[in-house]
Order: C-alpha cells, then sequence, then structure tokens
C-alpha cells in the first residue's frame, strides 16, 4: 500500500511538473491529463466494498447455508432458533428448504459478473418457480370445502402445533386457495400452477422455444430414422424365404456295387462332381477341341455325343437370333433409335492462344507515361502519374490531378493528346474512373494484341460461371477474361459500323452456347437478312427452325416467340412456380412435366427488319424484352446503323445491357450507350462494353474466332445428333408471316392515301410535341395548328402509331417517346445539300 501511494504521487508530481511547463500549452496538458485518465483501472483499491459484487456474492452465499442449517438442526425449546424454524415452515413449508438452494444460484451469478437484468430475472424466477410448487403441494393435499384465509393459517400453524415439514406453508396455502377459488375446481388451478412453473423455469435457464423443440425432437428424430431403417430393410427382403423340408440327404453309398462310372462329355461340365457344387451358377463353357490336336480320352465316350449337343446348341442360338432381328425390324418402323448421350465440343477444336509480339517494355511504356505528364504541363494542367496498366489493344495511363484542378480540365484535351503522343488512333478519357481517385487516359497501342476464343473459355473465370448461357466477350484492359451471362442481362443489344467486329462478336456467343449446353437445355433461333454470317450453323440440332433470312419470316418468328412467351407464362402459371428454373427444377421430381429448354434468339440486322415492318417489330421486341426472362427467353440484337429510327426508344428502354464497337459519330455513341466514346474505338473487336447496372462502359478488347474454328465447331456438334427443327414452330411463323404481309399492304394503302396537305400537319404537329412534350394533347395540337377535334384526334392517332407518342392516360398530356435531340438527329441524317421547301416531305417519308 505505502509503494503504491508513493508511486502514485510520484507520477502525480511529474505530471504536475510536465503540465506547468511554460512550453507547454493549455491544449497540450489537457491531452496529457486525458491520457492519464485512459490509464487509470476501472476497480482499485479506493472502491467501497459496498459497490463490489463479489462481497454480496459470499454474502449471499453465507446467508444461504445458515438457512439451510437452520432448516435442517433442531434446537432446544423456546429458544430464537426453534422459533425461527417455526416461522420459516409456518410461511414456507416444505419449500423451506429449496430457498437456500436458489439464493447459491443467486449468489454464483453475481460470482460470475452476470448482467443486473440477468440476475434479477434468474432470481424472480427461482422464488416464483418455488412459491407455485408450494401451491401445488396445498392443491393436492387438501379437500374441499376451502377457505383461503383460514386454510393459509392452518397451514402456518401446521409445523408448530404438530411438527409437521411436509406441509404448503402459508404462502402456498395462500396462492393455491385462491387458484381455487377462480376455477372453483383442482384441475384446472393444478394446470395454471404447471403454466407457471413452465414460464419461469424457461426464464431462470434462458432456454427458448425454439431449444426446447430441437431438445425434443432429437431423440424423435432417432426413433423415426430407425424404424425407417428397418422399413427399407423389410422391404428390400425377399418375399419368399421359405426353408422347404426336403427330407434326409441322400446316401452317398450306392446300393448297387456294380454300378457304371460317370462318363464325362467334353465341354460340359460334371454337375455331381463336389467342386463344381461350391460354385454359384457358374456361365457354362464351351470347350471345342481342335482337329489337329484331340485329346485322348482315356475312358470311352460316345461317340456322337459332342456333336449332337453342338448342333442342337448352334441351331437354338441360330434361331434365337433371327428371332429378334425380326423383331429389330418389325419394331425399328415404329418406335426412334435410342439417341447416344450428346457430348459437348472439346477445346483442342479450337486454335490455341498465339504468343503476342505487340508487348511493350516497362521502359517504354514509363517514357510514354512521362511523356504524358509534360504534354498535360504543357496545357497548364498539374497531374501526376499513378499507374500503366498495359492492355491487348491500349494502354490506360492513371493519373491523379493536382488540388484546385477541375476534371473538365482533362475531358476536353483528347484530341490534343492524340496529336502530342504520335497516337495511331483517338485517345479516349475515362474521368473519373469507377472506384478509383484517378482519371483514365486510355493510349492505342501501336502493335495489337489478338485475344484468341479458347483463351476466354479456357480461363478461371469462365469455368467459374456456371451458367447455361455464358458467352465469351474478350479481355478488358488489364487483361483480365471477360465473360457475360445472357440470364442476368437479360437481353443485348451490340451495335458497330461495317469492320468493327460485330459479326464476329455475334459468332463468339453463339459458339459459346454450342460449348455451353445441350439441345435439350438451349435452343436457338438464328435471324440473318443478310444470308451469309449464320447459313454455316444450318444443321446443328440447336436450331428451332433454319436460318431465316427473309424479313418477313424473321419478323413472325418474333411474332411466334411472343406467342411462346405467353404459352411458357400459362405453363409456369399452372404449375405454381414462377420462373423456367423453378420449373425446370420441377420437372426432374415430376417425369410428366416436360422440361422446357432456354430459348435465344439472335438478330444480326434489326435495320431490314425495321424497314420491313417497323411496328410489329418494335412491338414485338419490346414485349419479349418486358417479360420473356422469367419465361427463358433472351434476345441479342444487332445492328450497323444505330439511328433512333432503328433503335427507338422503346427498344432501347428495354434492353439495359449493349455493346457499342466503333461508330462514325458521337451521336450513333450516344444512341447506343447514352454517352460519348464509341467513336474513339479502334474497330476490329475494340468495344464499350454496359452490363445492367454497370455506372459506366467497361473497355473490352473482343477475342477472335475464325471461320475455321467455327466450321470444326459446327461439324463436330452435327454429328452428335441430327437437327431437330420443330414443324410447329415454322408452321406458326408462317402464319405470323402471311399476317404481317396483309398488315403491311393495308397500311402501305393508308399511308399512300394521305395527302399533302395531312402530311404538312403531321409534320407540324411532330415538331410541336417534340419542341413541347408536356403539350402533347388533342387540345393543344388543335389550338396550335387551327383544327377542328376530330382532325386533331386522328393525327394524334397518327403519331401514335408510329412511335412518336405514348397512349392517351386520361386527362395528362402524352408521353413523348422521342426527344428533341433524336429528332434533330432525323433531320441530320438528310442530305445537307437538300432544298429546305422538300426537307419536311423526306423527314416526314423517314418517319
Amino acid at each position: 500500500m505505502a509503494e503504491t501511494k508513493k508511486t502514485s504521487s510520484a507520477a502525480g508530481k511529474g505530471n504536475a511538473a510536465k503540465s506547468g511547463s511554460g512550453a507547454s500549452s493549455q491544449k497540450s496538458g489537457a491531452k496529457k491529463k486525458t491520457r492519464a485518465a485512459e490509464n487509470v483501472a476501472p476497480y482499485d483499491e479506493y472502491t467501497p466494498i459496498y459497490k463490489n459484487e463479489q462481497f454480496w456474492a459470499i454474502i449471499l452465499f453465507a446467508f444461504a447455508l445458515f438457512l439451510l442449517m437452520l432448516s435442517i438442526f433442531e434446537g432446544g425449546p423456546d429458544t430464537i432458533w426453534t422459533k425461527m424454524r417455526e416461522i420459516r415452515f409456518g410461511l414456507l413449508g416444505f419449500t423451506a428448504f429449496l430457498y437456500p438452494f436458489a439464493l447459491i444460484c443467486i449468489s454464483v451469478m453475481l460470482t460470475y459478473n452476470k448482467k443486473k437484468t440477468t440476475i434479477f430475472t434468474g432470481s424472480l424466477s427461482l422464488f416464483v418457480i418455488i412459491l407455485f410448487i408450494s401451491s401445488l403441494l396445498f392443491i393436492t393435499r387438501t379437500d374441499p370445502p376451502f377457505e383461503v384465509w383460514n386454510d393459509a393459517k392452518e397451514q402456518y400453524k401446521l409445523f408448530a402445533d404438530s411438527g409437521i415439514k411436509s406441509g404448503s406453508g402459508f404462502f402456498g396455502a395462500l396462492i393455491g386457495g385462491l387458484l381455487i377459488s377462480i376455477a372453483d375446481s383442482k384441475a384446472p388451478a393444478i394446470v395454471i400452477s404447471l403454466l407457471t412453473i413452465f414460464v419461469f423455469l424457461m426464464l431462470a435457464t434462458g432456454t427458448s422455444l425454439m431449444k426446447l423443440f430441437s431438445a425434443v425432437g432429437k431423440p424423435v428424430k432417432k426413433v423415426s430414422d430407425i424404424s425407417a431403417e428397418k422399413i427399407v430393410e423389410l422391404k428390400t427382403r425377399p418375399k419368399f424365404d421359405v426353408d422347404v423340408d426336403l427330407g434326409p440327404p441322400p446316401s452317398t453309398e450306392s446300393p448297387f456295387e456294380d454300378e457304371p462310372k460317370e462318363i464325362p462329355i467334353s465341354g460340359y461340365p460334371n454337375v455331381f462332381d463336389e467342386s463344381y457344387k461350391k460354385e454359384k451358377a457358374p456361365a457354362p463353357i464351351i470347350d471345342i477341341p481342335l482337329e489337329k490336336e484331340p485329346e485322348p480320352e482315356p475312358e470311352p465316350q460316345p461317340p456322337k455325343a459332342k456333336s449332337v449337343f453342338d448342333a442342337e446348341k448352334e441351331a437354338s442360338i441360330k434361331e434365337r437370333e433371327e428371332n429378334i432381328f425380326a423383331l429389330e425390324d418389325e419394331i425399328a418402323p415404329n418406335q426412334d433409335k435410342p439417341e447416344k448421350p450428346y457430348v459437348l465440343p472439346p477445346l483442342n477444336l479450337l486454335n490455341p492462344p498465339s504468343k503476342s509480339s505487340a508487348s511493350r517494355s516497362a521502359a517504354e511504356l514509363k517514357a510514354t507515361g512521362e511523356k504524358l505528364i509534360n504534354a498535360l504541363k504543357s496545357f497548364n494542367v498539374e497531374a501526376s502519374l499513378l499507374n500503366i496498366i498495359p492492355g491487348p489493344s491500349v494502354t490506360r495511363y492513371e493519373v491523379a490531378p493536382a488540388p484546385g484542378v477541375k476534371i473538365s480540365r482533362f475531358t476536353g484535351l483528347a484530341e490534343d493528346l492524340a496529336l502530342h503522343l504520335a497516337a495511331p488512333a483517338g485517345v479516349r478519357i475515362e474521368a473519373p474512373i469507377p472506384n478509383k481517385s484517378a482519371i483514365g487516359i486510355e493510349i492505342p497501342n501501336s502493335g495489337r494484341a489478338t485475344v484468341s476464343f479458347r483463351s476466354i473459355i479456357d480461363s478461371e473465370n469462365y469455368r467459374k460461371n456456371k451458367s447455361l448461357l455464358k458467352v465469351a466477350l474478350g479481355k478488358d484492359i488489364a487483361g483480365v477474361p471477360i465473360c457475360a451471362d445472357l440470364a442476368k442481362m437479360p437481353h443485348l443489344l451490340i451495335a458497330g459500323t461495317t469492320g468493327s467486329g460485330k459479326s464476329v462478336a455475334l459468332n463468339a456467343m453463339i459458339v459459346s452456347l454450342l460449348y455451353n449446353a445441350t439441345p435439350d437445355e438451349v435452343r436457338l433461333l438464328l435471324i440473318d437478312p443478310k444470308q451469309v454470317e449464320f447459313s454455316v450453323y444450318n444443321g446443328i440440332p440447336h436450331l428451332l427452325v433454319p436460318v431465316l433470312s427473309d424479313a418477313r419470316k424473321a419478323a413472325g418468328s418474333l411474332g411466334w416467340a411472343v406467342t411462346e412467351m405467353i404459352d411458357r407464362y400459362k405453363t409456369l402459371n399452372d404449375n405454381g412456380v414462377r420462373d423456367i428454373k423453378a420449373y425446370n427444377a420441377l420437372c426432374e421430381e415430376n417425369k410428366e412435366l416436360k422440361r422446357m429448354p432456354q430459348i435465344v434468339i439472335v438478330i444480326d440486322e434489326l435495320s431490314d427488319l425495321m424497314a420491313v415492318a417497323p411496328s410489329s417489330v418494335e412491338d414485338s421486341i419490346m414485349r419479349l424484352a418486358q417479360m420473356a426472362r422469367a419465361a427463358g427467353i433472351h434476345l441479342v440484337v444487332a445492328t450497323q446503323r444505330p439511328s433512333v429510327d432503328v433503335i427507338t426508344g422503346l427498344i432501347k428502354a428495354n434492353i439495359p445491357s449493349r455493346i457499342a464497337l466503333s461508330v462514325s459519330s458521337q451521336v450513333d455513341s450516344r444512341t447506343i450507350i447514352d454517352s460519348a466514346g464509341a467513336e474513339k474505338l479502334l474497330g476490329l473487336g475494340d468495344m464499350l462494353f454496359c452490363p445492367v447496372g454497370a455506372p459506366k462502359p467497361i473497355r473490352i478488347q473482343g477475342c477472335y474466332l475464325s471461320d475455321a474454328e467455327i466450321e470444326r465447331v459446327v461439324d463436330f456438334v452435327k454429328k452428335q445428333g441430327e437437327c431437330r427443327y420443330d414443324e410447329d414452330v415454322a408452321s406458326e411463323i408462317e402464319r405470323q408471316a402471311a399476317q404481317e404481309k396483309g398488315k403491311h399492304s393495308s397500311s402501305s394503302d393508308g399511308e399512300t392515301s394521305l395527302d399533302e396537305g395531312t402530311k404538312d400537319l403531321i409534320m407540324k404537329a411532330l415538331e410541336f410535341v417534340v419542341s413541347n412534350p408536356e403539350k402533347a394533347s388533342i387540345t393543344n395540337l388543335q389550338r396550335r395548328l387551327g383544327l377542328g377535334f376530330a382532325k386533331a384526334g386522328r393525327i394524334m392517332d397518327e403519331l401514335e402509331e408510329r412511335g412518336i407518342v405514348g397512349p392517351p392516360e386520361g386527362s395528362k398530356p402524352r408521353k413523348v417517346l422521342i426527344t428533341k435531340a433524336q429528332w434533330l438527329e432525323m433531320n441530320a441524317r438528310q442530305s445537307d445539300d437538300a432544298p429546305t421547301e422538300s426537307h419536311r416531305e423526306e423527314t416526314a417519308d423517314i418517319i
């Protein structure tokens, strides 16, 4: 104690000296005091003893022992000890023995520093349990009539008068009498007491109902498992296992002394031999001796025994084979041949990845980075180089702007940086990089590395993805393989000019599906208006129908897809499932249900379809994009001309995942991915991938798949099974195409009947609703153009039919489906030399 005081006083003097020094400020003194306060233990020798929980635990334990001794040992007559015993047993009865143990439990909880709420709950629960145990003693041992107060007095005097310790005591009689008076019967009072004991026992032990049920369920489960094993054993036991009494075994001694010896026959075992009896039904071995080396027989044999048996056996075998062949010939026309198991294509059909010769040295990359920083300084933009990431086609230099430098200072320098760095193509700036406090400046490499298709599907990222609809895309700037899942997209829009790599990307996706799934899992519907891209896939078992090249049949196929989607939703609803995955899982359990394959529709050129049947194609694509995901139907739509009359607002709004390859203008880039950047791409597979939910596009160098590789994979797939074209699908497509042809002819007749004045009014109305989208109503058209209500209504219906405005929404203005920028782009696509007078007529023809 003295040493501790000296140490603390010395520390106090030292702290006072430090805090009193003139060099230290008030703030530093406060910090030192705080640190000193943190080093003080939560309990020291000056804490009052009555605040220590261990002290009260010892007191309670000693008091519990005292009460236990008081309950067990008797004292002399008329002593304080005896009076205390009488009071205890009079108030508590038999349960006086239980209270000391309850106090011992409470002292143990105090010793282990339990929470105050836990100690209070446990103590209260223990005392209530003991009280209701005493009430149960009173209820079960007392006969009617019941008088609560008198019975309680009698129980109190029971020990003092007769020394009986097994009574309920005053408190037990009081509680038990009250319970009996409430129900006027013993049974409800017993039930209430037991329930109360159960509830407070759960509270005292901290046991939940789940723990209780699991504890009760374990032995039940064990018994049920044993019973199930017995039942399985009984079921698998042979039904007939009866021992048949065959009488005494035959005597081994022959009753005839001169019995002839057995003559063995070559090729047949002796069934009476003891060694043969030990074997379990061996297959008969036919031994045909060679003519050149006949085996000598020690004993005479029947000369014709061998030939007779062989002749009979050969005749029976030939007769059986002839019967089998005859049955096969009868069954073959009426029964399909069993299909051999489908084998997915191996990787050796693809060309191995070649070693890249276009890699750049670290010194060269660092020199380009320094040149980039100097170029930025020449434009008064201060920045520092953070990282260099070389990719297959471009290298990204990550720079951090100096404090106070805005991002907008970088975004306008793309062309100037390309000039200073002598870049082979345009420089793209990504500001900022997602999840990084840096700006990415992407500079094209002088030499481009080819990304092979095999390197993507043989990568770890591709193998980890277990989806049947995963497709290989390429590698990002860091060289990481990128694959996408059509099931999560759930639809994909691809746009790019000629030479951008669009066809190679589509072929890579189709071949990816051939590598992933069997024809029973994924079916394809390929639409190729150009007639040259997908024709190689004709004859593969994955196709629903042959590759469609006629634009009207292609439009009809989209109509069939909508019908199929609706039918699938009805099937899902009838079986109580929400999507195709749950339905196919249900098919595994219920063999009567037919499994649904997933359907992928690939459209190579959307603009041709939109030119033939714009309204029906747009409507079909819109409905499929909105609803077909759960039905297992997915779209991959590609086009060379990313204009607003091909990629309309409805199509764009319902296909969230997009790929932009190299395009000719910034307007086209914004049409595809809602941002600029695609016009800076290098072509030949350089793409911007915008998956659903991604904040910014991902730059990818697409994988390359040669025609020879495609042919090898297709030939292998064709050998796995014959093509199974669905005639019902083909007939439905023909019907839809015929309907579309009639609809198109009637609509074209209606268009030719429009006079020039009506066309001019439609153009004026179009300009008005695009410029004033909040006023797109029939009343405003009537007022602005000076028309009657009927004429204005017909013009508004015409705009709705052409996809300019949406359907009516009551008293609200109609929703305008194209923006003013899209309208200006439609005008900008006209020839610059066209006269102003005919400009509106040409625009009307475009619409």
